[in-house]
């Protein structure tokens, strides 16, 4: 168990370059070799086809991915998870609009497959990392959700952990402030504990640093 009020980050491995990022289940590395083969397909061919692309890093259990989905049938929700069940699970109950996907979402946004179309990023109440190589917020994983955001994209984070919303504040210098993206009316396992115990939730949005909210009409 994690004692989120005295975590603290732990000391992570500097990326050498892009095509070696870490990350479970082997890291961007092995996304073009031919154990990951099947599943990039599956990837390519759900953001190949047309309108928004929404990404939930860490969808847990799904009550979140799931409801957006529904509610928001025009946008396609890929849900990145780590843990097997999980997506076995949200696999079987999942809509059109959404795909669950076994993978890191290090090594998705390192590979440099969503570059410029993602419209949407959740990252909701992510487990702080004991280990470095197991931290996903890292300098090289914000420059790959910049790199992956549509002009006016928009990342939504949020956690309960004070140390890691300071960490993730740091990250995002130069990100400007966005407006929050519709919220699920379902919560996740972990906001259901915030809500009952009364737990101080940090959350935000942001735009990545190369958009201009003067240039968005959403904004005006």
């Amino acid at each position: 168990m994690v004692d989120r009020n005295a975590w603290t980050p732990p000391l992570t491995p500097t990326r050498a370059d892009r095509a070696r990022s870490p990350g479970a289940l082997g890291g961007s590395r092995l996304f073009d070799m031919p154990p990951l083969a099947e599943l990039r397909r599956a990837i390519l061919s759900f953001i190949d086809a047309p309108g928004p692309i929404a990404v939930e890093v860490g969808f847990d259990f799904g009550e979140v991915i799931i409801d957006q989905a529904i509610r928001l049938p025009e946008t396609r929700w890929l849900g990145l998870e780590i843990r097997a069940a999980q997506v076995i699970a949200l696999s079987e109950r999942a809509p059109p609009n959404c795909l669950p996907a076994r993978l890191d979402a290090r090594t998705l946004f390192g590979a440099g497959v969503l570059d410029g179309r993602i419209s949407r990023v959740d990252i909701l109440f992510p487990t702080p990392a004991l280990k470095g190589r197991h931290l996903l917020w890292t300098p090289a994983f914000v420059t790959d959700l910049a790199r992956s955001l549509t002009p006016s994209g928009v990342l939504t984070v949020a956690t309960d952990v004070p140390a890691l919303a300071q960490l993730i504040e740091q990250l995002l210098t130069g990100w400007p402030e966005a407006p929050p993206p519709p919220r699920a009316e379902a919560l996740s396992r972990r906001e259901r504990v915030c809500r009952r115990d009364d737990i101080t939730c940090w959350w935000t949005s942001r735009f990545a640093p190369s958009h201009d909210p003067q240039s968005d009409p959403s904004t005006t």
